[in-house]
């Protein structure tokens, strides 16, 4: 039986990239399974990480303890990527984390798994806010930085339509966000963000993120002015936090 994988430090993101290694070729038939499941371990304490100062307890830690930690759904336990749960609020914010790391042999785009990928994430959100409707749930879906230099090339709708695949993601993704208040449809998330990561070269470690409420480009990779940082994100994270479990009180001048 092959020793456990020690688990590292993550403080960014080409961190999750060592821990994942190695990486299948894309021609592999084997492999690549096994290396989407690490990659989504590595994220979970990379997100749980940046966000711990303000959720004590979230889970995983930091050596990796608690990844896929159980959360209570309408329907049973269900396992989250990313959990920080409290006495008081229950399940107060949860964060999904999606990977598709490959091309399809076939259409030789990133686009064929988005439908099973949305029917996850869509039955992730309705069972969670069945059952705590105040729930903060942000979806985070990972994607190679070239899924953004595909348009026009491949096969299938999108690629006639003259999208690249991240163009695709964004257009396909926009229906699963935002949920504005606790009241709302139980199927969307508070927020859903797209993450184009590079793992070869000198783009390696280089993470931006894009949100599906914005307007994407068709054929390009997004400009820097366009993106966001991770930083941002996980602002973004606590503010919506914030505005449903503790609004600022405001006072008119």
């Amino acid at each position: 039986m092959a020793a456990k994988k020690p688990f590292p430090k993550i403080r960014f993101f080409s961190d999750c990239l060592k821990y994942a290694e190695p990486r299948p070729a894309p021609e592999a038939t084997k492999g690549k399974g096994p290396y989407g499941t690490r990659l989504s371990k590595a994220l979970g304490v990379f997100v749980a990480n940046g966000l711990r100062k303000d959720f004590k307890g979230i889970l995983p830690l930091p050596d990796g303890t608690g990844s896929e930690s159980r959360a209570r759904t309408a329907k049973g336990f269900k396992k989250l990527d990313v959990n920080h749960s409290t006495v008081e609020l229950g399940l107060a914010l949860g964060v999904s984390i999606k990977t598709i790391n490959y091309r399809d042999p076939s259409t030789k785009r990133y686009t064929k798994n988005y439908s099973r990928v949305d029917n996850e994430l869509r039955a992730e959100a309705m069972d969670y806010h069945q059952r705590q409707p105040f729930s903060v749930l942000v979806g985070l879906l990972f994607l190679p930085v070239d899924a953004a230099d595909d348009a026009g090339k491949g096969t299938g709708e999108d690629a006639k339509a003259g999208l690249s695949s991240f163009a695709a993601a964004v257009k396909y993704f926009r229906t699963r966000s935002p949920r504005e208040g606790p009241r709302d449809a139980l199927d969307l998330f508070e927020g859903f963000y797209i993450g184009l990561y590079g793992f070869v070269g000198n783009e390696r470690g280089e993470l931006v993120f894009f949100d599906v409420k914005q307007a994407p480009p068709r054929a390009r990779r997004p400009k820097p002015q366009e993106a966001l940082s991770y930083e941002d994100v996980l602002a973004r994270i606590r503010t919506v936090y914030d505005s449903r479990n503790n609004p600022p009180f405001e006072w008119v001048d």
